[in-house]
């Protein structure tokens, strides 16, 4: 966890206790002056993990909570991917602090065909979301990644997605009521027919 001294010097008045139940403001939806995106720069520039790019396989661990947000470190493997997810009511920026990573996002082009455009993500950039944004992220690099993750209110349930054919389909909800990272999974299979931005998805 960042020391809550380290803390207030990045984000004045934002501290919080360094273990923290969720608290119930952050259950209860967004925060409009909250910037992720900015967060999220903040606190990757003064962000690291040892050990992290030794790692085999995607790890994460909670760096900060405050009643407006969670950050997080995630570690990358070279190949380490999260398939098609959303990130419930919260909103989020991802900060990559080392190595690359590829966003996929649904798409339609003019004809309504439906395909996963890529960006890439290279050390120093940021990416800000809103509510509902559906994407995978994979390290396709031959080297290993780390990224800093702020969600605002907090993340508390994650949507996996599958697509299949021109539709995007509902794969899998986990839930974490309590914010810990840890999440209990159910299988759902439903078609999306909300439209939003275009792409066929629907709130989880």
């Amino acid at each position: 966890m960042v020391p809550p001294a380290l803390l207030e010097s990045i984000l004045p008045g934002r501290t919080a206790p360094r273990v923290a139940p969720l608290p119930p403001a952050r259950r209860s939806g967004l925060n409009p002056r909250v910037n992720v995106r900015e967060i999220a720069s903040r606190l990757a520039a003064a962000e690291d993990w040892t050990g992290a790019l030794g790692t085999e396989r995607r790890e994460w661990r909670l760096v900060a909570r405050t009643p407006d947000f969670d950050a997080w470190l995630i570690a990358w493997p070279s190949g380490g991917k999260v398939e098609l997810h959303d990130h419930g009511n919260s909103t989020g920026a991802v900060s990559v602090i080392s190595g690359a990573l590829v966003e996929a996002v649904p798409s339609r082009d003019d004809m309504g065909r439906l395909s996963l455009v890529r960006h890439e993500l290279q050390a120093g950039a940021t990416l800000g979301f809103g509510a509902g944004h559906v994407h995978d992220v994979t390290n396709e690099s031959a080297h290993r990644a780390l990224s800093l993750h702020v969600y605002s209110p907090a993340l508390t349930s994650m949507t996996f997605y599958e697509v299949a054919g021109e539709k995007l389909m509902v794969r899998e909800v986990a839930w974490s009521d309590d914010g810990s990272g840890e999440f209990d999974n159910s299988l759902r299979t439903r078609s999306i027919e909300a439209q939003r931005g275009g792409v066929a998805a629907a709130s989880r």
